[in-house]
C-alpha cells in the first residue's frame, strides 16, 4: 500500500503558482498571432530578438507585457522592460548580502521596524517545531500549546505566514476554533495535530493579529490590500520610482496577484493617487476602467499618503545597506503598517501594475552605479558585478 504524504498549504500554493506562466514558445506565439494577425514566424523572430537582450525577457512576459502588440510601446518603451528573472542577481549587485536574512526573515524584521520606529503588525507567536527560540514571541511546538493560544484569544482574528517565506505561499486566516478544530478561510476543520503536521508542515510561521484596511480602502477588498514601495537607496535620500498597491478580490485572503480574480495598480509616488487597475486574464495583464465590482476606485486618493512616504523612508533608512529593497506598507484606520520589507523586490509586479518597463534612465543608472554592468559596454572604476554578455 502506497501512503501519501500530505501536501501543505505552502506547496499547494506553490504548485497553483507554477501553472501561472507555463505557457509552451509555440502555443503563445499562436496566441499573440491570433492576437494580432501577425505571422507566428515574424513573432518568433521579433521574440528571439528581445529575449537575447539585456532584458532577458521569457516568453511568458512577452505575452503578459503585450510585448507583442506593435501599436502600444514605441522600441524604448519596449526596452525598458525587464526579466523577473534578472531580479536576484541585480539585487545581489546592488546591496549588502549579509543583510538578507534581515530584510527576509520576518521575525528580525520586525524588531528593526519595531525598534527603528516604523510600525510593524503585532506579533503573537510563531509556530515553529525547530529548536530556535524567539526572544519576546511566545513560541508554539505542539497542538495542545496552538489550541490553548488561540481560544485564549477569543475573538482575535488572526493570520499567520511563513517566517522566511515569500508570495504569499502557505499564508492562512483563521476563521474559527474550538476544543478540537481550527478552521481556516477556504479550508475545512482540521484538527491542531492535522493543522501542523499537513498544513503547516515543517515551515515556521508567524501568527499575527489581523490587520483591517482603511475604511477607504475596505469595500474595494476581500482582505488586507498593501502597497509596493519600489526603494532605490541613495546616499542623501530614498527613491521611489514606483508604487503599487494589490489588492486580494473574492475569497482570496492574500493580495498577490498571481491568486485569481486579484487586481493590482499602480500609484502616483506624490499624490497616492490610484492611476491604473490591472488584472490577469489568461496569459496576459488586461488595464480596467475602474475597480471590476465597486466603481469610483480609479483615480482615488489614498489615506494617510504622506505619513506612509515618511514611514516608507525610514523603513528603508533602517536597511539601508540594501540599497535596491522593497517595502509592503498596509493603510489602516489609524495610519500605515509596514508589513513586510524585501530584499530587492521582484520585476514583476511594478510592470504588471504600471504597463510600463521598470527600466527607467533613473533605475538603470541606479543599477549601474551598485556595479550591474548591462551587454558589454565597457565600465571604468571600481570593480563592476558583470551581469550580461562577456567580459
Amino acid at each position: 500500500m502506497t501512503i501519501q504524504t500530505p501536501i501543505t498549504a505552502a506547496e499547494k500554493d506553490k504548485a497553483a503558482f507554477a501553472q501561472v506562466d507555463n505557457g509552451k514558445l509555440s502555443d503563445m506565439l499562436a496566441y499573440a498571432a491570433k492576437k494580432t494577425g501577425r505571422s507566428a514566424v515574424k513573432l518568433g523572430m521579433e521574440f528571439s530578438r528581445i529575449s537575447r537582450s539585456d532584458a532577458k525577457i521569457n516568453i511568458s512576459e512577452y505575452i503578459r507585457w503585450g510585448l507583442f502588440y506593435e501599436d502600444r510601446y514605441t522600441e524604448d518603451q519596449r526596452a525598458q522592460f525587464i526579466s523577473n528573472s534578472l531580479h536576484w542577481p541585480i539585487a545581489h549587485a546592488c546591496n549588502n548580502q549579509g543583510w538578507s536574512s534581515a530584510a527576509e526573515d520576518k521575525i528580525l524584521a520586525g524588531t528593526i521596524l519595531n525598534a527603528g520606529g516604523a510600525s510593524a503588525p503585532e506579533t503573537v507567536a510563531v509556530i515553529d517545531t525547530s529548536p530556535r527560540l524567539y526572544p519576546g514571541v511566545q513560541k508554539i511546538s505542539n497542538p495542545e500549546d496552538l489550541r490553548d493560544l488561540i481560544l485564549s484569544l477569543g475573538n482575535t482574528k488572526l493570520f499567520g505566514k511563513i517566517v522566511d517565506g515569500m508570495v504569499s505561499f502557505g499564508a492562512f486566516s483563521v476563521k474559527d476554533a474550538d476544543q478540537t478544530h481550527i478552521s481556516c478561510v477556504g479550508q475545512p476543520p482540521m484538527t491542531y495535530a492535522d493543522f501542523m503536521t499537513s498544513f503547516l508542515g515543517d515551515n515556521a510561521y508567524l501568527l499575527q493579529v489581523n490587520l483591517e484596511n482603511h475604511e477607504d480602502i475596505a469595500p474595494f477588498c476581500s482582505a488586507l490590500a498593501t502597497i509596493r514601495m519600489v526603494n532605490l537607496v541613495q546616499t542623501d535620500r530614498v527613491d521611489c520610482p514606483l508604487a503599487v498597491i494589490s489588492m486580494p478580490q473574492g475569497d482570496q485572503i492574500a493580495d498577490t496577484l498571481w491568486r485569481s480574480g486579484n487586481i493590482a495598480c499602480e500609484i502616483d509616488t506624490e499624490s497616492g493617487e490610484i492611476k491604473t487597475v490591472v488584472t490577469r486574464s489568461g496569459p496576459e495583464i488586461v488595464f480596467l476602467e475602474d475597480h471590476p465590482t465597486r466603481a469610483n476606485w480609479m483615480g482615488k486618493k489614498l489615506p494617510h499618503w504622506d505619513a506612509l512616504r515618511e514611514m516608507n523612508e525610514r523603513a528603508a533608512r533602517l536597511f539601508a545597506p540594501i540599497r535596491y529593497q522593497s517595502t509592503d506598507i498596509a493603510i489602516t484606520k489609524d495610519g500605515p503598517v509596514i508589513v513586510e520589507i524585501n530584499y530587492g523586490g521582484g520585476f514583476g509586479l511594478p510592470q504588471n501594475a504600471a504597463g510600463r518597463g521598470l527600466l527607467t534612465p533613473q533605475v538603470r543608472s541606479f543599477f549601474e552605479e551598485c556595479g550591474v554592468q548591462f551587454g558589454t559596454k565597457p565600465k571604468v572604476g571600481k570593480s563592476r558585478f558583470r551581469l550580461f554578455g562577456k567580459g
